[in-house]
């Protein structure tokens, strides 16, 4: 009697098969997990609609409400902005049907055999022309069929989007609500790619936040404590950062440091945010996971390159070169975007601030009005030139000359972004506390009161006299924060979905943790494996920032580093660069080219000792100027 009921409620609302999937998917899961991957969910979804079917009344349209309440905003060509940037990424999946080692490295999710039809059969629903409904529904069968053996440690972000796209896409050729027939399939395919992300994030189990400087990521570290996640620092130096791994912003180089500070007519120390060359140790994505799981930390943030990969046994040439950097499969990968014109005025700003901190007696204002591009991106060659690509792709490319940025890298950026589990944008709030809320299971709206401003100023921000110049200049970031928006347009899609479908039912059915989400929701064999997979990970004393002490989960010895080394390093590299900083006016004025780009960076990169006194000389400054990680 119950089958039959469920099945006159498939007919109005959901498909039989979807129901095979779900409980498939789920044959992993013990019964406490079941509440949160959707089997109560579906329990009472099932309820819902045998309940209506003996009403006579037709199944709620979900996908449709969830478009309604996504594209909202009066701005006209919503939805076309959206799909332009679907058609762009589906055309790269129609012409990279084998993408090389670097590549994956950025979109790893493409080396399953999963993940790749998956994208395919999205592709070939998006190419799909015109209003077939049973042609629909038979490719939506079919993506639901292919969701059944994906991954349970895997969100396929890049997949869920594509398919989302596609099925937005076919919203639009239909003009309006999809039939009920059509609706059902739909349904099915949206509950199943939010219980495969729902799943993987409680398995993977521990949260990786690209902060990318200036993009309100110090919110969403207070945001993390007050949802209970468990990271090595909240206050605002620590800023979510674990300290072993040294992943502090690097943004001034020290050459054009010095002529700052001869402008300034200053000879104070070296301040801790001249460290654009200082070294970070290679501790690779397995690392950095087994470091977190020994400790019993569910949150981090990396506020400065994507972490090298690991070179697979037995890899390739190309594909050794691609490990240098890469994202982290392991991890819950989370990012916040803003505006790129935007972000590089505050980042301008927020220097102009710290060097007025750190001078306290010096009129600092002097060394940065009437200044041009040039100038800026010597100060900061990364900070103020496509900051999220260089940040996106790698330590490597971080320090490129500041007019190589190329299609090919905005493309790698993109795959990067599209790998990220959650994407956030500061100037869109209602989304972010949908992705928030529903994405990863916080109860807590992001904060907005701990914003760290360069209003702080109190000096007017000082921008370059051809400002124009650097916007163009980092038109390429334009590029990739337009597709990480609609990219995030698609996942409100599908968090308005789910989050219609609760409250269908009542509200309560997709359940979460306050410690954090999601990610402290895994179930006792996940812990197993997580244990399992991270056993002989070792992570030498020498590689960390602090050797390791206080540390779990760590072998070897610490570095054998000493303050009276460190000193007399620090005495040796100003005995030799004060002189050559400060007579040098004319190679470093603003008034000096950066067409090639290449000689901006050369003279602050290429002395191994001035890497090592940029090092030391933060580990011995004076402690009043330790600011935020020190």
């Amino acid at each position: 009697m119950a089958s039959s009921a469920f099945c006159i409620a498939v007919a109005l609302g959901l498909l039989c098969h979807a129901a095979v999937a779900i409980n498939a998917a789920q044959s992993v899961a013990s019964s406490s997990q079941d509440a949160f991957v959707g089997e109560k969910l579906l329990h009472r979804w099932r309820e819902m609609l045998s309940a209506r079917a003996d009403k006579g009344e037709p199944a709620p349209s979900v996908f449709e409400q969830a478009f309604t309440a996504t594209f909202t905003s009066k701005q006209a060509g919503e939805v076309e902005r959206t799909l332009e940037q679907l058609s762009q990424l589906m055309a790269w999946v129609d012409t990279t049907p084998a993408p090389n080692a670097t590549q994956l490295a950025f979109l790893p999710e493409l080396r399953s055999d999963a993940a790749r039809e998956l994208a395919s059969l999205a592709l070939a629903l998006a190419k799909s022309d015109g209003a077939d409904a049973k042609a629909l529904v038979a490719s939506l069968n079919a993506i639901s069929a292919k969701l059944q053996s994906a991954s349970s440690w895997r969100g396929y972000a890049a997949g869920r989007r594509m398919v989302v796209g596609a099925i937005l896409k076919k919203r639009m050729d239909f003009g309006g609500r999809f039939p009920l027939e059509v609706q059902a399939a739909v349904d099915a395919v949206m509950l199943q790619l939010f219980q495969l992300h729902k799943l993987s994030v409680a398995n993977r189990g521990a949260v990786q936040f690209f902060h990318v400087s200036k993009s309100g990521g110090t919110n969403l570290c207070q945001s993390a404590e007050a949802n209970g996640c468990a990271s090595q620092g909240f206050d605002t130096r620590t800023n979510c950062l674990i300290r072993d791994f040294a992943d502090q912003p690097r943004w001034v180089t020290y050459n054009a440091h010095k002529y700052v500070q001869y402008r300034m007519s200053s000879r104070q120390a070296l301040p801790w945010f001249v460290n654009f060359h200082t070294y970070r140790a290679e501790l690779t994505c397995d690392q950095r996971r087994a470091y977190l799981l020994r400790n019993g930390l569910t949150f981090y943030a990396n506020e400065y390159t994507n972490p090298p990969t690991g070179i697979p046994a037995g890899a390739s040439a190309e594909e050794a070169e691609a490990a240098t950097s890469g994202m982290c499969e392991d991890f819950v990968n989370l990012i916040m975007f803003r505006h790129p014109h935007d972000r590089l005025r505050s980042q301008i700003g927020w220097v102009q601030k710290l060097y007025k901190e750190f001078y306290l007696d010096t009129d600092t204002q002097k060394a940065f009005v009437n200044r041009t591009t040039g100038f800026w991106e010597r100060l900061m060659p990364a900070g103020v030139n496509n900051y999220y690509i260089r940040s996106l792709l790698g330590q490597r490319f971080f320090e490129f000359p500041v007019t190589q940025v190329l299609p090919q890298h905005v493309t790698l950026a993109k795959l990067a972004a599209l790998q990220h589990d959650i994407l956030l944008s500061l100037d869109a709030k209602p989304r972010n506390e949908l992705a928030l809320r529903v994405g990863l299971g916080w109860a807590q709206a992001l904060r907005d009161d701990v914003i760290r401003s360069s209003a702080e100023l109190g000096d007017a921000v000082a921008l370059p006299i051809d400002y124009s110049t650097m916007l163009e200049r980092n038109a390429p970031d334009v590029e990739v924060y337009n597709f990480a928006r609609e990219m995030q347009a698609l996942d409100t899609l599908l968090w308005n979905f789910v989050a219609i479908a609760d409250t269908q039912l009542g509200g309560g059915s997709n359940l979460s943790s306050d410690k954090c989400g999601y990610v402290s929701m895994g179930s006792p064999s996940a812990a197993a494996e997580l244990e399992k997979r991270y056993a002989d990970v070792v992570i030498p004393a020498s590689s960390l920032r602090t050797g390791g002490v206080g540390v779990n989960g760590v072998s070897g010895a610490p570095p054998a580093d000493t303050a009276d080394a460190a000193a007399a390093a620090v005495r040796a590299a100003e005995s030799t660069t004060t002189v050559e900083g400060e007579q040098q006016p004319a190679a470093a004025s603003e008034e000096a080219s950066t067409g090639t780009g290449k000689s901006v960076l050369r003279g602050a990169a290429d002395s191994s000792a001035t890497k090592r006194v940029i090092s030391i000389s933060r580990r011995t400054r004076s402690s009043s100027h330790r600011r935020m990680l020190h």
